[in-house]
């Protein structure tokens, strides 16, 4: 198979998340030819957690694991930062609908469960808050919707609040918002803290090389499996993909599975007459309850982050005349908010790409004998992405499982399978529309 690797994009310097945490100097690119029993392609938070597991339960086994870019630099780092439990807009229009919803809220549970697992066992400072977080709206037509979800979530059990526009903008410190339906089980954390600290806690029977492009896997029937890099080859007889979005770019799901491109902004720390001016609040994140309205989060170190573009990309990437244009669309949204800040509040602007299916499908399976791939994580990405490395590498090893991973694994099976997708360019076009289209109804939200 050969793999496009050439459109994979550079590491830039713009992230918020990244670029406040200390320095760490990335490791060398693959040279020359190597030989290891199991390959990891990408190192994000999946192929972090699967070389984590594999590590764990086969130390005696050499595990390379390679990564295009810098390790946990991409999507992984690029994020919101929020671990979630409940979701706002699938799976709850029917009975059936009902009975989806609260198995995809089951296995979210279990992916939260996971995340921490390995956040205590490595002792990853990651910026943990069960805070929550409010799925809100500026729009009064959205109550309606609201008000159905949080009989929803009553229904099944889980806790949440309906929240007034007095109490949240006392909450939130801004009177931007008229309604909100609070979630109990959310986590807030630090996205680059997280895959920082998977990448600290490799063992040494773990090779990271960084910088490597693949460019070609050959997988015949025989084995060994080769994996071609631009400075080297790697013989193995097991390989697991876990590249996520990049997925079309490397020829492979891209008649199932799509990225979408998007782009947000952080500020300098807010002074303390600015907290004040915010209620002197705490950590919080709001998600909008209308599908492409903006994404905020008030950060423990007094910071607001913003995501409110969204797009399809061909590159993948931005320019920086591109990324300066979306930059003014994060303004415009923050001052609506605060509009006691001032032009220049922004201190970083990033682009990032999620990973989408037509029906909020994930993949989760064996491509061919000891060809492993997982990815597609639909906006939900930290909890599922560490859940389905950890598992994926437990179906790779053919051990026993515990009656706990059976249960998973089982749940993650039950999970729909990615429909098929138009070729381009007529899947850009559709998708376009409907970004639009969506745009449009959720533009009071941004």
């Amino acid at each position: 198979m050969s793999l496009l690797s050439s459109v994979l994009p550079n590491n830039d310097q713009s992230c918020g998340w990244i670029q406040t945490l200390p320095f760490r100097k990335e490791n060398k690119p693959l040279s020359g030819n190597k030989r290891a029993k199991w390959v990891i392609i990408g190192a994000g938070y999946s192929g972090l957690s699967t070389a984590l597991t594999l590590a764990e339960h086969l130390p005696n086994d050499e595990i390379i694991l390679i990564e295009a870019n810098k390790a946990g630099e991409g999507a992984s780092s690029r994020n919101s930062g929020y671990l979630v439990d409940s979701t706002l807009n699938d799976g709850h229009l029917s009975d059936s609908g009902l009975t989806a919803y609260k198995s995809k809220y089951n296995l979210n549970k279990k992916a939260i469960e996971s995340v921490q697992a390995f956040t205590e066992k490595y002792n990853i400072k990651c910026d943990w808050n069960e805070c929550g977080k409010y799925h809100a709206s500026a729009n009064l037509n959205t109550e309606t919707k609201l008000r159905n979800f949080n009989l929803l979530l009553n229904d099944l059990g889980i806790e949440n609040d309906f929240i007034e526009a007095d109490e949240l903008s006392a909450n939130l410190g801004t009177d931007f918002y008229k309604m909100a339906v609070k979630t109990q089980g959310g986590i807030m954390l630090q996205p680059a803290a997280l895959a920082r600290g998977l990448i600290s806690a490799l063992p040494n029977n773990v090779i990271l090389y960084e910088n490597t492009a693949v460019t070609d896997i050959s997988k015949g029937s025989g084995f060994p499996h080769k994996i071609t890099c631009k400075t080297g080859e790697v013989l193995t007889d097991n390989i697991i993909v876990t590249v996520n979005g990049f997925m079309p770019s490397l020829g492979i799901k891209k008649n199932y599975v799509f990225p979408l491109l998007l782009t947000a902004s952080l500020t300098r720390q807010l002074t303390e007459q600015e907290q004040a001016q915010m209620n002197n609040c705490t950590e919080w994140g709001v998600l909008s309850a209308n599908a492409m309205g903006a994404t905020v989060r008030y950060t423990p170190d007094n910071r607001i982050m913003i995501r409110n573009t969204v797009e399809v990309s061909s590159s993948l990437t931005l320019n920086n005349k591109a990324l300066s244009k979306r930059k003014q669309m994060h303004l415009l949204g923050l001052k609506r908010r605060f509009p006691f800040l001032p032009d220049n509040a922004f201190e970083y602007s990033w682009s990032g790409i999620t990973c989408i299916s037509a029906n909020n499908a994930n993949i989760f399976e064996e491509v061919t004998k000891n060809y492993w791939l997982i990815g597609c994580y639909n906006g939900g990405g930290i909890g599922l992405s560490i859940l389905f490395g950890q598992q994926i590498a437990f179906k790779a090893m053919s051990k026993p499982l515990s009656e706990s991973q059976q249960s998973i694994v089982q749940q993650i099976k039950q999970r729909p399978k990615p429909s098929w997708l138009p070729p381009q360019p007529f899947l850009n076009i559709g998708i376009s529309v409907k970004l639009a289209k969506d745009r449009f109804g959720a533009k009071k939200d941004n």
